[in-house]
């Protein structure tokens, strides 16, 4: 657009600011095009854009568009996450009249829970609660609820909990239902870095006399850890020293050093002659030629009559 020739200052001026404005409402009105454009598809008006979303197969719910599964699966959690929190408050009532009220009744209530909604709070309880009595209501729950989220807590108590008779208990109700389920998540603990994880997972697969786990068994009889051993700071570390006659300086680096100790696994030997009948100590080679013994297939006799 051509606005002419303007001799005056003040005229060139106005053009200008004239100018500006058609180019700002210009840019303005064109930023609002591309968000209707967004929102929505060529053709329509924004008075049928739901119409549109909803032809898609989307719904408005909890401030977005989204699928009739996305929404199911929302509202799910949200009852779920909802009877989570009800349960913890249901069991901290009733650990309440565990120790004030009638105490025969609440032990059966806990006892005889089957709902799946109560494997967190329980879990959490029976890793928290001082009393072994009152743990073992809480293993006596996970075991009648029985689903694999309550399965996976008794595996976690049967390795990890603190006291060992409340791990016996909880291997023993894993030794119940489906113990070779049991026995392979319970393996699973060996092959971490723990060597007192270590033990106490072959400890409960001792107990649950599964013999299937030998072989991951006698892969761990000996372990080998990194340690640090010698004294001073760590390795890479700057040391000032002081001299009698007052003189002064640094010394670098130290003689700590990490060396891997070997150790041999107590419970896992005591497991392996349990689920075996055999006790080769810790001869290595001696439990490996067992294994290949026991896995070589039968020999066939092909002579003819």
């Amino acid at each position: 657009m051509t606005m002419g020739v303007y001799d005056d200052d003040g005229d060139m001026q106005m053009a200008r600011s004239i100018t500006v404005s058609i180019y700002g409402a210009f840019f303005t009105a064109a930023v609002a095009a591309m968000a209707v454009a967004e929102e929505t598809p060529p053709g329509q008006s924004r008075q049928t854009h739901q119409e549109w979303m909803a032809s898609l197969g989307y719904q408005r719910h909890s401030g977005g568009w989204r699928t009739a599964q996305e929404i199911e699966i929302l509202d799910r959690n949200e009852k779920t996450n909802l009877a989570q929190k009800q349960w913890n408050k249901k069991l901290e009532r009733l650990r309440q009249e565990l120790a004030t009220g009638d105490a025969a009744a609440a032990a059966e209530e806990l006892a005889e829970i089957t709902d799946p909604h109560a494997v967190p709070a329980v879990t959490a309880a029976l890793a928290s609660d001082p009393l072994r009595r009152v743990r073992l209501l809480y293993i006596e729950s996970l075991f009648r609820i029985g689903t694999p989220a309550a399965r996976a807590a008794l595996v976690a108590a049967a390795v990890d909990h603190p006291d060992p008779e409340t791990r016996i208990d909880a291997t023993d109700r894993l030794a119940k239902r489906d113990p070779q389920a049991a026995a392979n998540a319970l393996a699973a603990a060996l092959a971490g870095s723990d060597n007192a994880r270590i033990n106490r997972a072959a400890a409960a697969l001792g107990r649950l006399g599964v013999a299937t786990v030998v072989p991951q068994l006698v892969r761990v009889l000996e372990t080998r850890h990194v340690v640090t051993v010698g004294d001073g700071p760590p390795e890479g570390s700057t040391t000032a020293t002081f001299t009698p006659s007052g003189g002064a300086g640094l010394s670098m680096g130290s003689s700590r050093k990490q060396v891997a100790v070997p150790m041999k696994n107590e419970q896992v030997l005591a497991a392996l002659v349990t689920l075996t009948g055999e006790n080769f100590g810790w001869d290595l080679a001696a439990w490996r030629a067992w294994l290949a013994r026991q896995r070589a297939p039968a020999s066939i006799d092909l002579r003819r009559d």
